[in-house]
């Protein structure tokens, strides 16, 4: 063979192995780049899942709240609704996620509601002056699961 067939056949190879190795290369990295933005597009679907998740059990947890005060205020013109505030205290002490702190500290108040509540229904048609006791003792009640719940509420969502 001639040296200038040679080099032409040596060009045209390495052009083929350049090509070749382009190719590989490319498909390579578009399926790096392809599963990385799959992967970055699961992630964001799985936080914003989780927060809409949140943002519905909290939503729960307020209006079953805003509930069972009412059900429970011994002020309210329709008075102590012994059987909806005990619903409500259950309903509650479902959603509450017992792994925390604050969430445990809002049950142990509403374990102490629920007790108050016990003992001022007996009482509940006796006049004013004949059941104070009971009457702040289930205020205080109130103010603690209040006071616990807004903990809980203003919690920060985790950040990733």
């Amino acid at each position: 063979m001639s040296d200038t067939v040679l080099s032409a056949i040596i060009g045209v190879g390495g052009a083929v192995l350049v090509a070749m190795t382009s190719v590989v290369s490319q498909v390579f990295i578009t399926r790096t780049i392809i599963r990385a933005e799959r992967d970055r597009l699961a992630e964001e679907i799985h936080g914003e899942e989780a927060s809409r998740a949140r943002e519905k059990r909290e939503e729960r947890i307020l209006d079953a709240l805003s509930e069972l005060l009412v059900a429970s205020d011994p002020q309210s013109d329709a008075g102590v609704s012994y059987g909806k505030a005990a619903n409500l205290i259950v309903r509650l002490q479902l959603l509450l996620d017992l792994n925390t702190q604050a969430e445990r500290s809002l049950n142990g108040a509403l374990n102490g509601l629920g007790l108050r509540l016990q003992e001022y229904f007996p009482v509940r048609s006796r006049s004013i002056d004949n059941k104070v006791m009971e009457t702040k003792q289930l205020l205080q009640a109130h103010a603690e699961v209040l006071e616990r719940a807004k903990t809980v509420l203003q919690r920060k969502a985790p950040t990733h």
